[in-house]
């Protein structure tokens, strides 16, 4: 990681739908630390891995990705490209760099927030009594060390209690979601591990795993929160958890889904927020 000033462009994917509320923290978090921070993503962002299977297009997405952050970096001098996604980072680090001429440096925001926990911490002073287990990944530690990172980060928030758990294979839970019977075991691993270490809180770092716990928030008496969440949480900040809430049965926000095109939502999320628990009501680790 090279961030040569703080004039940052913060790539957040294509979860807006989803997610806009931790995105919005994210950003709030990044200037809280200091950076003026320009936001980017959707479509026009797109990195390209969704169209792995249609390797012309997805080398145009890729292509046209970087492209608008060299603008960025010519025209507004914003010279670093912030990472959300895992497979945003990944992708861009392994092809779309490699592939292009690019001007900027990348870093995920793990990294930025670790850097400047100095100027964070004392920002850090509502106590978030909470015993929380991480839901830790292996796969992103070969580009980031963000298990490290964030615990570094979730131990500066006083009252909050960080326990040790296990790290689980992939660099987050949809990328193995493809091999059967793989992603309910590390649900099910992490989850035991949660109840046998008396746990309240499941604290996801990824999107993607937060979707998957989010239909768990509450069994148990733990409850799911995201790590920017629990930052937020610390500097006094409403943590709102709208998908949480969506999952568990309350209703979506209509106005949200109409500016983004009601066929999306019902094609990319309904189905999710219908879908079963993925883990049975006992805790106890598939075999």
């Amino acid at each position: 990681m090279a961030v040569s000033d703080n004039r940052v462009t913060f790539w957040f994917g294509c979860n807006m739908l989803r997610h806009a509320e931790m995105i919005r923290l994210s950003i709030m978090l990044l200037e809280r630390a200091g950076y003026d921070v320009r936001a980017a993503g959707g479509p026009a962002y797109c990195c390209g891995t969704a169209h792995d299977h249609q390797p012309h297009a997805a080398s145009n997405m890729a292509g046209r990705t970087v492209g608008r952050f060299n603008e960025a970096v010519a025209k507004d001098d914003r010279g670093t490209v912030v990472t959300w996604c895992p497979s945003c980072h990944m992708h861009m680090s392994d092809i779309m760099a490699p592939g292009n001429t690019v001007a900027f440096d990348i870093a995920h925001i793990s990294e930025l927030l670790a850097a400047s926990i100095d100027r964070l911490a004392p920002l850090l002073t509502v106590p978030v009594p909470r015993r929380v287990l991480l839901h830790r990944h292996l796969g992103f530690s070969t580009h980031v060390p963000i298990n490290d990172r964030i615990a570094s980060i979730l131990s500066r928030i006083p009252g909050l209690e960080l326990i040790d758990g296990p790290a689980v294979p992939g660099h987050m839970c949809s990328g193995i979601a493809a091999v059967p019977g793989a992603l309910k075991k590390v649900m099910g691993v992490t989850w035991s591990a949660a109840v046998a270490n008396r746990a309240d809180t499941v604290c996801t770092i990824f999107h993607p795993c937060h979707r998957e716990f989010a239909a768990l928030d509450g069994r148990d008496n733990i409850g799911v929160r995201n790590w920017v969440q629990l930052v937020a949480e610390a500097m006094g900040i409403e943590a709102s958890d709208a998908y949480v809430g969506w999952r568990n049965g309350a209703a979506p926000d209509i106005a949200a889904i109409e500016r983004a095109e009601p066929s999306r939502y019902q094609a990319l999320i309904e189905p999710e927020l219908r879908a079963p628990p993925l883990l049975a009501a006992s805790a106890t680790v598939p075999e």
